[in-house]
C-alpha cells in the first residue's frame, strides 16, 4: 500500500526551512495523496478482476467435464441401445432370405450380410435396367419389407461388380462403381414403386471391392440387400453465444 504524504506535516517542514508560501505546495500535496488513492483503487480491481476470472476458469473447468461425462453416458446408452436392438437383426436377415419364387432356392447371404440378388437375373449384361425376371425375383423381397416386424429396420440396396472394364457401355457408364450405383438405384427405385417408404432407403456401390468369391465374376455382379436398425440420433449441443 501506498504511503500518504501529510500536508500538515509537510507544512510545518517546509515553514521551518523558512518558506512562507506554502499554499501551491498543500495543493500539490493534496493532488499527489488523490493519485495514490486511485492508484490503490485501480490496484484493488484488478485483484478482484483476476480472482474473478480464476473463479470462472474454474467454473468452466467444471462444466466441461460434467459436459464430457454426460456426453460420454449418452454415447454408452446409444451403443447399449444398438445392441439390444440389433439382437433380431440376423433372425430377420433370414427370413428376408427366405423371400424367393417357389420352387426356388434360399437366397444367399454374404459374408458382408447382405441378402445376395444375382445381376443375371436382375439385368441384362452391362445395363442396369431391370428386365422382367428381375422384377418378378425381387418382389417377394418386396412383401417381406412391408410387413411390420420390418418398419424398425432402415434398407441399404449395395450394387456390386466384377473386376473387367467397361467396355460396350463405355458410353453409358463410365466405370464398375457407376454401373453398379446405377443398378442399385434400379432395385431402389422399384422397391419404392412397390410401396417401401423412401425415407427407410439407401443405396451405395462398392465396384469389385467386396467380392464374395474371388475369381468367380458372374457370382460378385450382383445387388444386395442389408438391413439396419434404425436408431434415434442424440440431440445436438446448443449453439454457444
Amino acid at each position: 500500500m501506498l504511503k500518504k504524504l501529510s500536508p500538515i506535516f509537510l507544512t510545518f517542514a517546509l515553514m521551518a526551512a523558512g518558506c512562507s508560501n506554502t499554499e501551491p505546495l498543500e495543493d500539490r500535496i493534496v493532488e499527489l495523496n488523490w493519485q495514490i488513492d486511485s492508484a490503490e483503487q485501480t490496484s484493488e480491481q484488478a485483484t478482484v478482476d483476476k480472482r474473478l476470472a480464476e473463479r470462472e476458469t474454474e467454473i468452466a473447468r467444471k462444466d466441461a467435464r460434467v459436459l464430457k461425462e454426460k456426453l460420454a453416458l449418452a454415447y454408452d446408452a446409444l451403443r447399449e441401445a444398438r445392441t439390444r436392438l440389433d439382437e433380431r437383426l440376423p433372425e430377420r436377415v433370414n427370413q428376408l432370405a427366405e423371400s424367393h419364387q417357389p420352387g426356388e432356392q434360399k437366397l444367399e447371404i454374404s459374408q458382408y450380410g447382405g441378402v445376395v440378388l444375382e445381376s443375371g437375373v436382375l439385368f441384362k449384361a452391362g445395363r442396369h435396367e431391370l428386365t422382367s425376371a428381375g422384377r418378378t425375383a425381387i418382389q417377394p423381397l418386396v412383401t417381406t419389407l412391408l410387413k411390420e416386424e420390418y418398419d424398425s429396420y432402415e434398407i441399404e440396396v449395395s450394387g456390386h461388380s466384377d473386376t473387367d472394364p467397361i467396355k460396350r457401355t463405355k458410353g453409358r457408364y463410365r466405370d464398375n462403381w457407376d454401373l453398379a450405383a446405377m443398378r442399385a438405384n434400379s432395385v431402389r427405385r422399384f422397391l419404392i414403386e412397390k410401396g417401401v417408404p423412401s425415407e427407410r432407403l439407401t443405396t451405395s456401390s462398392y465396384g469389385y471391392h467386396r467380392p464374395i468369391e474371388a475369381g468367380n465374376k458372374a457370382h460378385n455382379r450382383r445387388v444386395e440387400i442389408m438391413l439396419r436398425k434404425k436408431v434415434t440420433a442424440l440431440k445436438a449441443s446448443a449453439s454457444r453465444k
